[in-house]
């Protein structure tokens, strides 16, 4: 039997997807990466803003008007957690349905759902389950640490589909690593939804830390972590990112707005100022680094000037990478029971405004590094540019000329052009062999 598995959203489920794909190819499934070769297709998914459930919704339609006789389709993850069984009558077109809790489940749903059932299960997520986990990428590797939020804020629906926050043991986190460092891997990212908020709920003192400085000793190049949320980011762990030499100089901080207005509404427990003291901290122990975020538009009773604010803290702080959505109410939050104020052509006017501005930007630090010789881990080819491309250690894209035997290789590049997307050069220095 051929299965394939479909990803929406974050990086977390993108490596729940390669846990999915574990627990398929344990169960004796062989993965496909075309929804038209298989006999399962599933659907992990998003549920963070309105738009990701429309698109699962679209997609699912397309599949049961194209799928073979006896082909099953399957939704899996946070929309299914959220919709649970409201899912059948939003998408006719599913078989089964799965939350983010208890995977292992998987293979016996598929058979129910062939039997001629049409199962869904949704426990809650509670617990940490040790799953199989089949990498998508020889050199590449995610590895969670946390999963689940505790903090709440008035907009967000993860704590309701992911559950509380649940730290996982750090002898625990360690022992993988090390056995992704025998496997040769060049660069692991730490996963949490509110991954500097890892620890707090063990009681035994471990934090965040304590975590990065222990990774700092396992013999991976390069230790990325995301994502991050200022109300927990600590001095301590501003240290550690400093002290660590494969930790990379790269903090993804979601602000969300630059108006403490706002910030109170969304109850992100932290002030625009109070915000700048961190990324003022981060820079002057780790010079250099790269600072990214995220930012809504649109939230319920944002008015011209709490958007002015937002534009101006992106200005002062000069982010490398701004990822900019429109807000949308969802089911369980705060947020949702407030009245939806911003039209939605004000919301995409500010959408662009920010796009605008963040371009701008990422061009002028690109450009700052035309001349400078940056190493670049290598990590595939992209057709329509025909050229390589591959990250610098503080998380700046990088194209250049090469050959497929450079991907999964670090290469030392030097910079000879910038665009806001990414900066361009020529090799410089190829791996030892």
């Amino acid at each position: 039997m051929k299965a394939c598995v479909l990803t929406w959203g974050c990086q977390l489920n993108a490596h729940r997807s390669e846990e999915i794909e574990g627990v398929l190819e344990q169960a004796g499934y062989r993965l496909v990466d075309r929804p038209e070769e298989a006999d399962v297709v599933i659907l992990n998914t998003c549920m963070v803003r309105q738009r990701a459930e429309e698109k699962v919704i679209g997609r699912v339609g397309e599949l049961a008007r194209l799928r073979r006789q006896g082909t099953l389709i399957g939704v899996g993850g946070c929309m299914a957690q959220g919709r649970k069984e409201e899912l059948f009558q939003l998408a006719p077109g599913i078989d089964f349905a799965f939350g983010t809790a208890e995977i292992a489940r998987l293979p016996e749903l598929i058979d129910r759902a062939r039997r001629g059932e049409r199962p869904g299960h949704f426990p809650a997520p509670l617990g940490w389950e040790h799953l199989p986990v089949r990498r998508r990428s020889p050199f590449k590797a995610y590895v969670t640490v946390a999963e689940g939020c505790s903090h709440a804020c008035s907009y967000c629906i993860v704590p309701f589909v992911r559950g509380p926050l649940r730290s996982r043991p750090l002898p625990e986190i360690l022992e993988e690593l090390r056995e992704l460092a025998g496997a040769g891997y060049q660069e692991v990212t730490l996963l949490g939804q509110n991954v500097d908020a890892y620890g707090k709920d063990l009681g035994d003192g471990t934090d965040f830390a304590s975590l990065l400085r222990g990774v700092a000793r396992v013999a991976i190049p390069r230790i990325r972590f995301t994502s991050s949320h200022p109300a927990y980011m600590t001095e301590d762990t501003i240290a550690a990112i400093a002290e660590g030499g494969n930790i990379c100089e790269h903090v993804h901080l979601a602000v969300q707005s630059g108006s403490d207005r706002i910030l109170r509404a969304m109850r992100r427990g932290y002030t625009r100022d109070g915000f700048l003291r961190i990324v003022d901290r981060l820079r002057a122990a780790v010079p250099g680094i790269n600072i990214t975020t995220d930012i809504i538009v649109g939230f319920p009773g944002e008015t011209e000037r709490d958007f002015e604010d937002t534009l101006s803290l992106i200005e002062e702080v000069g982010f490398g990478t701004v990822y900019v959505a429109t807000y949308s109410p969802r089911p369980y939050t705060r947020a949702g029971q407030l009245s939806d104020s911003v039209p939605r052509e004000e919301k995409a006017r500010r959408l662009q405004e920010v796009l605008s501005l963040t371009r701008r930007i990422a061009h002028e630090l690109h450009r700052r590094h035309i001349g400078d010789t940056v190493e670049v881990l290598v990590e595939g080819y992209l057709p329509e540019k025909a050229r390589y491309y591959g990250k610098t250690r503080d998380f700046r894209t990088v194209l250049l000329s090469g050959e497929e035997r450079l991907v999964g290789k670090f290469v030392a590049v030097r910079v000879e052009a910038a665009s806001p997307g990414a900066m361009e050069g020529s090799v410089v220095k190829e791996p030892v062999a």
